[in-house]
């Protein structure tokens, strides 16, 4: 008995607009089912690339059309070792500026099929960022037990905010000094609508930075020594539209029960994801004397070889 259900055609499709990237991607696939290895027809350019697709991405403002741009299928690099075929790897990409605040609408059609695929989505905006204060240049961690506030105001379409927090130092061996960064991820927040406006905070405990920084870097040789960046830390947020929030609550389950999980898609006949992203910055906080003074003879750091506060680096 054949098991399989008769041969349908349903398309795949994914993008996520940036309108702070120059670029924008859409990847389209077909999902196929045929006689033989599933497993040897992945490795077919047929069996997953649609040859005629056409896609548009749309800017409309109250029901009208405001711009149309078209989307060109261009071969990238071959993507990693897997199921399906390196080469080949297609997607649709477009250099036109995305706005923000936009209602987008996806449009693809696949003549050889006859299927007309579409998707609305409204492109993040940003938001504002009232902790730390613009006008604050230093930030004051060296009390363990004191806690650094970060605060936001939530925007518009967006649900989804990811922090991190980005440290730069310098490591000098010799006459040579190299720029160094690295990210500690702080968690994701979630608002409660997506109309904007709801007030958003994390709290970090001041002990937890040097307790991260002394489990990140290794301890250098001796003829390194670091310094702390006079702008030492930025906050990097990336923030997602509610399509993204909703398709993260579905799929990201780690709860480890073995069940079935509903499908979620935005994509009017097909399968996928049509949302919006964007990362929004404070950016060059430095770290008071006090603060360098913990990361050079702090309990979790003092192995770093971190200069302290009264290095000439920080009197030039």
């Amino acid at each position: 008995m054949d098991v399989r259900a008769p041969y349908k055609d349903i398309p795949i499709a994914y993008c996520m607009l940036n309108p702070s990237d120059s670029i924008q991607n859409l990847r389209l696939e077909k999902s196929f089912l045929g006689e033989g290895n599933a497993y040897v027809m992945a490795q077919q350019t047929d069996s997953i690339y649609y040859p005629d697709a056409i896609v548009h991405l749309e800017r409309w403002d109250n029901d009208k059309m405001m711009e149309q741009l078209v989307m060109t299928r261009v071969s990238l690099p071959g993507r990693d070792s897997g199921i399906f075929t390196r080469s080949p790897n297609y997607v649709f990409q477009t250099t036109a500026p995305i706005k923000r605040n936009s209602e987008y609408h996806l449009a693809i059609s696949i003549p050889s099929t006859g299927a007309e695929i579409s998707a609305v989505t409204h492109t993040v905006t940003d938001f504002k960022v009232t902790k730390p204060e613009s006008y604050k240049k230093t930030l004051a961690l060296w009390s363990y037990e004191n806690y650094q506030s970060v605060e936001w105001i939530s925007a518009p379409f967006t649900r989804i905010y990811h922090l991190k927090i980005r440290f730069h130092y310098l490591e000098v061996r010799n006459s040579d000094t190299v720029a160094m960064t690295s990210d500690w991820n702080i968690g994701s927040y979630i608002s409660r609508t997506a109309t904007g406006g709801e007030d958003m905070k994390s709290e970090i405990l001041n002990r937890n930075f040097y307790k991260w920084l002394g489990n990140k870097l290794s301890k250098p040789g001796s003829d390194v020594f670091r310094l702390v960046d006079k702008k030492a830390l930025d906050f990097v947020f990336t923030v997602g539209g509610e399509e993204l929030f909703t398709y993260m609550e579905v799929y990201d389950d780690d709860s480890g029960l073995l069940i079935d999980k509903p499908i979620f898609t935005n994509i009017v006949n097909g399968i996928g994801l049509f949302s919006s992203r964007n990362q929004q910055s404070v950016l060059g906080k430095s770290l008071s004397t006090h603060s360098i003074d913990s990361v050079a003879y702090g309990f979790y750091t003092k192995d770093l070889r971190f200069a302290d506060s009264n290095n000439d680096y920080y009197f030039r």
